[in-house]
């Protein structure tokens, strides 16, 4: 198609200079025609430019990170003529587009599927950017911006969680005391003590928490839901940004501290334990949570946040004094400055547990593992969720 357009102009070049060299009208007569259809192409694309009629469907708008959902792009055709084109779709990362060849013949709607594989979370846009027609002839292919040219631009939001790791054993134990009976015999809590509301079956749900009456009232499987009693808090400390990583280095590295975050997390709340979880961020938002109900609005955070270079020593600080009956601190960073090390150490001299977890990137050598050592605080390195399981 390429050189049926150079041989198209060049043809056109020369008609011109045989005309203006002998003079005579048929070299301009055809010159003429060939122009024509160019004004006629020209029309063309700008008519199916502004006509341009096309929906998305995505099954499900959230997803988990390490998902590949599927962009549904159903494109109609209303005018007399044969619609092709190449369209360029957004994908996850900008370094990252999908081109799409269009045909779709007059009258009818064409459906294309475009697979996105989420490997980081976040929240992103994702659909046609770029729109380029080319007209029956195939001599003038336009090229068109549809988030400048067309008023409310449609694109589809996708939200992408953290994984969740699910760990065997939980980092903090609680008790059932509704069994109590000395200290030699208390057990470690399932559930929790009070029943307080029910919902519908889910796949993974034990048997055994099945609401029997309500489920043959409504001839629906229910299942209880108890409330966990919270006896101690854990504070969780989010602070992973370096402006010295690369764009998807970046991404990559504060995905691995906002996994680590939720499976910490998840872990306390299904411990019994309150768990409030500080990010570095702009917003300095402070999510709380007192039972494992919480933990969807918590991924909801964590999939939407933009970590920056905030002052972990002052989100240490604000909300030591917030928090009550604080047990344990789960701090995530890199940092290795003085300031840090000291805050670290007036915390654990305050009897209050310290776990320090240094995000770290596998295979890069422009990051450099911090080198400190204070007695009493444990430090893990994580290069991936997995490495939470290993505690």
């Amino acid at each position: 198609m390429k050189r049926f357009r150079i041989s198209y102009y060049l043809s056109m070049f020369l008609l011109l200079l045989a005309g203006l060299g002998t003079g005579r009208w048929e070299f301009y007569f055809i010159f003429a025609a060939l122009f024509f259809l160019i004004i006629i192409a020209f029309v063309q694309n700008l008519w199916t430019f502004v006509s341009f009629s096309f929906r998305y469907e995505l099954v499900d708008t959230r997803v988990t990170k390490g998902s590949s959902p599927t962009l549904k792009i159903y494109i109609h055709n209303n005018k007399p003529f044969t619609l092709n084109g190449v369209a360029t779709i957004k994908a996850i990362l900008p370094s990252e587009q999908t081109l799409l060849s269009i045909q779709v013949a007059p009258g009818n709607t064409e459906c294309y599927e475009v697979k996105h594989d989420c490997r980081y979370r976040g929240i992103y846009e994702i659909g046609i950017t770029y729109l380029e027609i080319t007209d029956i002839f195939g001599i003038l292919p336009m090229r068109f911006d549809l988030r400048r040219l067309l008023p409310h631009y449609p694109l589809t939001q996708l939200v992408v969680y953290p994984r969740l790791l699910q760990l065997t054993s939980p980092l903090l134990a609680t008790y059932d005391k509704s069994g109590f009976k000395g200290l030699s015999s208390q057990r470690q809590a399932d559930k929790g003590e009070e029943y307080f509301d029910s919902r519908l079956y889910r796949f993974g749900d034990p048997f055994k928490r099945v609401h029997r009456t309500l489920s043959a009232r409504k001839r629906e499987l229910y299942v209880k839901c108890y409330d966990i009693p919270t006896e101690t808090s854990a504070l969780i400390v989010v602070d992973a940004c370096d402006s010295s990583l690369s764009e998807e280095d970046a991404l990559h590295y504060s995905d691995i501290a906002c996994e680590s975050a939720a499976t910490i997390a998840n872990s306390c709340l299904t411990a019994g334990h309150a768990v409030a979880v500080a990010c570095c961020s702009e917003d300095e938002t402070v999510i709380k949570c007192n039972n494992s109900n919480d933990l969807p609005k918590l991924l909801d955070y964590l999939a939407i946040v933009k970590l920056d270079s905030g002052n972990a020593c002052s989100a240490l600080r604000l909300n030591k004094k917030n928090e009550r009956n604080l047990n344990t601190v789960y701090v995530i960073s890199s940092r290795n400055d003085d300031t840090f090390i000291n805050t670290l150490t007036a915390f654990k001299d305050l009897g209050i547990h310290i776990r320090l977890f240094i995000p770290t990137l596998q295979n890069t050598t422009e990051y450099k593992q911090p080198q400190f050592s204070i007695e009493g605080i444990t430090q893990t390195v994580i290069t991936d969720i997995e490495d939470i399981a290993s505690l």
